[in-house]
């Protein structure tokens, strides 16, 4: 759900060291179901605003995690399934619906930044790649 006047969508801030700034692969776009974030810039930037036993859960003991991910362009909310993914990386399960309508290429960069308002993950093209 996009915000309203009252409570708007929290804006990209280039400025803010929260920022997570993710360069698509080639297993990122086309058909790809998900998206792959490391352990070390969820700690920091995401598992902070969420309640500790899901992040122990997921962390400590494999569980999945349901996670909003706003696509700030298209004012588009889907939810994802996060998983561990190994010891350093999570994956995103759901990242084909972001995907459907986008024309992402290896290498675009994509920013996702956390919505304490809305408690979600907002995400918007950041760079395109010219390959």
């Amino acid at each position: 759900m996009a915000g309203t006047d009252l409570y708007p969508d929290a804006p990209f801030d280039p400025k803010s060291e929260r920022n997570i700034f993710i360069t698509l692969t080639e297993s990122e776009i086309g058909l790809s179901n998900t998206i792959t974030m490391s352990k070390e810039l969820l700690e920091a930037n995401v598992f902070i605003y969420l309640p500790s036993k899901d992040v122990t859960g997921l962390i400590q003991h494999n569980e999945a995690i349901l996670m909003d991910v706003f696509d700030y362009d298209t004012k588009i909310t889907t939810t994802h399934i996060i998983r561990k993914d190994g010891d350093k990386d999570f994956k995103f399960h759901g990242w084909n619906t972001v995907l459907q309508g986008k024309h992402f290429r290896t290498d675009d960069t994509i920013v996702f930044w956390w919505d304490v308002f809305h408690l979600r993950l907002n995400f918007k093209q950041f760079m395109f790649s010219f390959v």
